[in-house]
């Protein structure tokens, strides 16, 4: 594999993985993204080695996983198909907003140029995905997206005070349980939320939030995957 050829899926979603965890301020080692992948250790480092040699990734002493510019751009590439997809699914096929997920993972490494252009078209410029999250190429500075927007993890807002949801953190869209949890509560983006109590400091740790009226437990855990605006 060289820079510049066309990616495999495989190096396609580990670039997709080390992106999503770096934009949200998460640090990247090799034990993440094999938890993330469920594969032995030996699969990732030599994955790992590979990106390395093909100008995609630096890693420091401490093993930590940053993009180059080049990562960073096939990594938006990928994505940028990614919610593309999702947007179109949801907006033209009617899916719901959590089954887009996976079948957007499916097609993504398969769509051309031509096709993404007449998606971006047919949907007129979207500028995020079906969850929140911008949309590659469509937005200023998709880098810097929750940064520009001051958001914080919902799992931080004090009790008594509201919040909008801006995003679902990409790094949990796969864990399907939770996002079809998410969307029968009402817990989308733009949805206003107020914290009722944060029993403690656990991941394990009932939320509870007022979400339309309605009360709405989720774990602290969970919490902290959402993105919101003060």
């Amino acid at each position: 594999m060289k820079a510049g050829e066309a990616l495999s899926a495989t190096v396609e979603e580990y670039l997709e993985a080390i992106y999503n965890m770096s934009v949200e301020g998460d640090t990247v080692i090799g034990a993440r993204l094999a938890e993330k992948f469920g594969v032995a250790a030996p699969t990732v480092t030599e994955m790992l080695k590979r990106l390395v040699k093909s100008g995609y990734i630096e890693m420091d002493n401490k093993r930590h996983i940053t993009l180059t510019e080049e990562g960073i751009q096939a990594a938006e590439a990928v994505l940028r198909r990614h919610r593309l997809t999702e947007r179109f699914l949801v907006e033209i096929l009617g899916l719901q907003w959590h089954q887009v997920h996976e079948e957007a993972c499916r097609l993504e490494h398969y769509i051309s140029g031509a096709v993404e252009e007449k998606v971006i078209a047919t949907l007129r410029n979207p500028k995020t995905c079906p969850h929140g999250n911008p949309i590659p190429g469509l937005v200023p500075n998709a880098r810097n997206y929750l940064k520009d927007n001051n958001a914080v993890r919902l799992s931080t807002i004090p009790e008594g005070d509201t919040a909008r949801i801006l995003c679902i953190s990409e790094v949990v869209e796969d864990e399907e349980a939770l996002i079809m949890y998410l969307h029968e509560k009402g817990l989308t983006p733009e949805m206003q939320v107020k914290v009722i109590s944060a029993s403690g400091d656990a991941p394990t740790d009932n939320f509870t939030l007022s979400v339309d009226g309605r009360e709405v437990v989720i774990s602290k855990g969970s919490a902290a995957k959402i993105w919101v605006t003060r």
